[in-house]
């Protein structure tokens, strides 16, 4: 006997009447009378007289009912459980950003996935790279992507891939006599000011690992926090000094009097995915890794380190 039959039974139990339960089953009163015959005819009993007060049950009848009820109870609670299963596959993302992401793609492939997966939920964090460090290892972030330097330390229980290197120029007034050239080395800075970041700050340390390699040391005019970058370009504009920064952050603030000028020393800042070694192994967030590569126009085979 299959579950709808027995729900049959009972709902005609409920309203005394074929039509009225044959509507709220949706079905047709006929189908409906022909299935409850088909039910009496398999136990070789009536469920049902009918009377002209209606579809009354017998003593069988109310034994079929009072047995069938916590039968139906499980089946209603298990449809009701059913229902809910589409709005628990809504997964919970939670992202971090280092603070400078929004002068890349990133941010617009992270908001691409969100528009695409708007039925999930989504906590996104911008914040350092030790405190997005932290929230990894704490399990409060599902990964993050962070700006590294050639010299960063690396976390051992942390995966990190590269999804793309950003290349480091100087920033200089157009006045400052240096403007003009297509590639500047490291040592003909001697004698400009700096204009950097908080010494605990990834600008920071680059740019100290730069003048360090090439052996001199600048005199430093003004030290902010990289979130007040808008100051440090209004500075370099007014050509109270020079910065070191990636070509994404020079075109997306485009100063018009502000050149950004390569080094000939090449270097590097790594963009990196990071995630824990676990959550890679198995492959917790590759659904939303695959569509930063493929929205990014990266090869995901190629780009790991």
């Amino acid at each position: 006997m299959e579950i709808r039959e027995i729900l049959y039974v009972k709902t005609v139990a409920d309203f005394k009447n074929l039509t009225k339960a044959a509507e709220y089953l949706n079905i047709t009163q006929p189908s409906l009378s022909q299935s409850i015959k088909s039910i009496e005819d398999r136990l070789n009993t009536p469920l049902f007289i009918r009377s002209k007060r209606g579809m009354e049950l017998t003593q069988t009848g109310m034994k079929f009912v009072r047995d069938s009820t916590l039968l139906l109870s499980e089946y209603k609670l298990f449809i009701s459980k059913l229902k809910n299963y589409s709005k628990e596959e809504a997964l919970s993302h939670s992202i971090g950003l280092y603070k400078l992401s929004y002068t890349t793609p990133i941010n617009d492939a992270i908001m691409s996935f969100i528009s695409g997966n708007s039925k999930d939920n989504y906590i996104i964090k911008v914040e350092s790279n030790e405190n997005l460090e932290m929230m990894l290892l704490s399990n409060q972030l599902d990964l993050a992507i962070i700006k590294y330097t050639p010299i960063s330390k690396r976390q051992s229980k942390l995966s990190y891939d590269v999804l793309f290197k950003e290349k480091l120029y100087v920033l200089m007034s157009q006045s400052n006599p240096l403007a003009s050239y297509d590639k500047i080395s490291v040592r003909s800075l001697e004698g400009n000011k700096l204009i950097t970041s908080d010494i605990n700050e990834y600008p920071y340390i680059m740019t100290h690992e730069v003048l360090k390699n090439a052996g001199i040391d600048l005199e430093v005019h003004t030290y902010t926090n990289y979130s007040n970058l808008s100051m440090i370009l209004d500075l370099v504009e007014k050509d109270m000094g020079i910065a070191f920064a990636t070509k994404d952050v020079c075109t997306y603030f485009d100063r018009k009097r502000i050149t950004y000028v390569p080094l000939i020393e090449d270097y590097f800042y790594d963009i990196c995915i990071v995630q824990n070694e676990m959550d890679k192994r198995s492959g917790k967030n590759n659904v939303l890794i695959n569509y930063i590569y493929h929205f990014l126009g990266l090869n995901l085979e190629t780009h790991h380190d």
